[in-house]
């Protein structure tokens, strides 16, 4: 009988908890995958937001320092550093996406106790937006913005060359004619405003300042020297000069009021100033700003002497300039025996309005545009800075008004504008 083995065949392959492991292995694989790839999203969104965050906190930044000027100008709202304020702007989706930023743009002028007036400012921009998990990011930036008129800017590198219009006998155009050169390697320039005083002031002949205030002075206009200002007793200011003519028509008129001819070539005669302050600023007129002492102010007889006096004002401003109303005082009473108030004084400038720029001889220095109750608000624009010369009065009696004129036509033989607006009382 034949014997029969039974042969077992192995059989091989993967067991079902062997599969279910493998596939549980991938799917946290996968799912680690998918994690990745979506934070990778996210932090490329957020990159790109925090990029055009910082583009939107630079512009704003670098559009602060982009001011024409110091202080505000009729018709350029927002183009000066005065106006440089806080703000909050929403930046709506447009090229950056489905994003929207807030802008918030803080300002203080870099004192703690945040004291009016300082010459700088800090800035600090905060921009903030949500990514797509809702989490706030924020972009913040600082800086500084100095208070310093644009055009100085330009003396870093453009070199100042003398000219007709910045220069006069080797020194500033505004410099009294009369003022002694004290020499090269001073640098100087001594104006004795009153023949009779013994006071001297000392122009920078660069930019024509006074800095410099000398008492004690003798010596005649002409025989001051550096040896004489070395004897004197001399205190440095921050001095700027107001000068100009006042000149007089006093003729009473019965076929109709004064006309630019009038304004052109006044027939005097002259009437006294008064000798302790023929020009004043008058608080009671309006408050002054910039003024670290009451301005110096005196005159003496003017090129055709019958119908005109000059002046010369000697101003203690401050670091930023000065701002107020100068007023005409004559003297009272009168050699006649009239009083000051028989007469009108008219300022000469070729603004319609009371407001100009300080060179057009204004009301009141430093407004220079409309948009405020009245005309007793010092600083309405920029203050002084500079010397003004040509800031001229026409006296006339208070039964005539200040003549008028129009814009000069050379064309048509008009070289001059004698236009002139009231200015007292």
């Amino acid at each position: 009988m034949a014997n029969h083995r039974i042969h077992r065949t192995r059989r091989r392959g993967i067991s079902l908890i062997e599969a279910l492991v493998a596939l549980a292995v991938m799917a946290f694989g996968m799912l680690s995958l998918v994690g990745v790839q979506a934070t990778l999203r996210l932090n490329s969104d957020v990159s790109k937001q925090r990029a055009e965050a910082t583009r939107i906190a630079t512009e704003e930044i670098e559009s602060l320092r982009l001011f024409k000027t110091l202080r505000p100008v009729n018709g350029q709202a927002g183009q000066s550093w005065d106006e440089i304020t806080p703000r909050t702007v929403v930046v709506q989706p447009g090229n950056t996406g489905n994003t929207t930023f807030t802008m918030v743009r803080t300002v203080n002028n870099g004192t703690a106790d945040m004291v009016a007036g300082a010459n700088h400012k800090v800035v600090h921009v905060k921009v903030e937006w949500r990514d797509r998990t809702y989490v706030t990011q924020t972009v913040e930036i600082d800086s500084v913005v100095a208070g310093v008129d644009p055009v100085l800017s330009s003396l870093l590198a453009v070199a100042v060359l003398p000219s007709a219009s910045n220069q006069r006998n080797g020194r500033h155009v505004t410099i009294p004619v009369d003022a002694v050169h004290l020499g090269n390697s001073d640098g100087r320039s001594a104006f004795k405003p009153s023949a009779a005083g013994n006071v001297v002031w000392l122009f920078n002949n660069t930019n024509g300042m006074i800095t410099s205030r000398c008492s004690g002075v003798t010596a005649a206009q002409a025989a001051i020297t550096s040896a004489v200002i070395a004897g004197a007793t001399c205190a440095q200011i921050n001095g700027r000069l107001v000068s100009g003519l006042v000149q007089f028509d006093l003729r009473l008129l019965t076929d109709g009021a004064l006309d630019a001819s009038a304004a052109q070539s006044p027939a005097g005669p002259v009437l006294p100033l008064s000798a302790s302050a023929p020009l004043y600023f008058d608080p009671a007129h309006v408050s002054y700003v910039g003024h670290t002492a009451p301005a110096e102010c005196v005159s003496r007889p003017g090129p055709g002497g019958a119908f005109a006096a000059a002046y010369y004002c000697l101003v203690f401003a401050d670091a930023s300039g000065w701002g107020g109303r100068l007023d005409v005082a004559l003297a009272d009473p009168l050699p006649d025996g009239s009083a000051a108030s028989d007469y009108r004084v008219c300022r000469y400038t070729t603004s319609a309005q009371y407001y100009a720029t300080n060179s057009d001889h204004p009301r009141t220095y430093c407004i220079e545009r409309l948009g405020i109750a009245n005309n007793t608000t010092p600083c309405y624009g920029r203050k002084v800075a500079v010397n003004l010369t040509n800031q001229n009065f026409l006296v006339i009696r208070n039964t005539q008004s200040c003549p008028t004129d129009v814009a000069a036509d050379p064309a048509n033989g008009d070289f001059v504008n004698s236009n002139t607006l009231q200015h007292q009382p």
